[in-house]
């Protein structure tokens, strides 16, 4: 693995200010699915709640928060935002460094960025679009930049470890988006998500911070 440090990464589903707890504290997943890997992750210090009690396991992810911890799951740091060439980005959005690194290594599907464009000045790439950070990340999105994440941190050796893809079996197998198929394929096959309990995938369903916190445990998993 070229990248193998695992860094404590803060799991700020909620904002910037999200309160570093142990599990135990939680009160809000016990008996919940993700239980374990909350309590995990939590007693790691990897992952981080909503207050001092409660996680809301339930609630949404935006997109800049997954690319945040997916990022510093596998040990990318962050880079100088350069103003005026990071999409519809601002010099106030505390994710301004993470989606400039992001874009930089090309791990952010252009299919994600609204009126993608991007040319090269003076040696450096210029991104513009709309990134929409703010917005609620859809699962087959998560699924697609986990395994684009996956695959970045494997070095050349261990990419022969990467499987080829099976086809899916879910039953809303067509409500996957055509360019994200591929990237949902991957990620199952390499064990980096999995479906619902009714084989369904529900690609177009906005991912939980419950579901975020399994995909950072399996990708943890496969890069440690």
């Amino acid at each position: 693995m070229n990248i193998k440090k695992v860094v404590a990464v803060a799991l700020i589903l909620s904002s910037m200010t999200a309160v570093s707890a142990s599990a135990a504290e939680f009160n809000d997943i016990k008996g919940h699915w993700a239980e374990e890997v909350i309590n995990e992750l939590a007693d790691k210090d990897i992952i981080h709640g909503v207050s001092d009690t409660e996680f809301n396991p339930d609630g949404t992810v935006t997109r800049a928060e997954f690319l945040k911890m997916a990022l510093g799951t596998v040990g990318i740091a962050d880079v100088p935002y350069r103003s005026g060439e990071c999409l519809d980005v601002t010099a106030s959005d505390w994710y301004g460094g993470c989606v400039q690194s992001a874009l930089d290594k090309g791990l952010i599907p252009e299919n994600m960025i609204g009126n993608y464009a991007a040319k090269i000045t003076d040696g450096k790439a210029i991104y513009s679009g709309f990134f929409d950070g703010d917005k609620p990340i859809k699962r087959e999105e998560m699924a697609y930049m986990v395994y684009m994440l996956y695959q970045y941190s494997c070095d050349e050796e261990e990419s022969y470890n990467i499987l080829t893809p099976v086809d899916l079996q879910f039953d809303d197998v067509s409500q996957i988006s055509q360019w994200a198929l591929d990237g949902v394929r991957y990620a199952y096959t390499n064990g980096l998500i999995s479906g619902m309990d009714d084989d369904t995938f529900r690609p177009q369903q906005t991912a939980t911070r419950a579901q975020a916190a399994s995909i950072i445990s399996r990708l943890l998993d496969k890069t440690e």
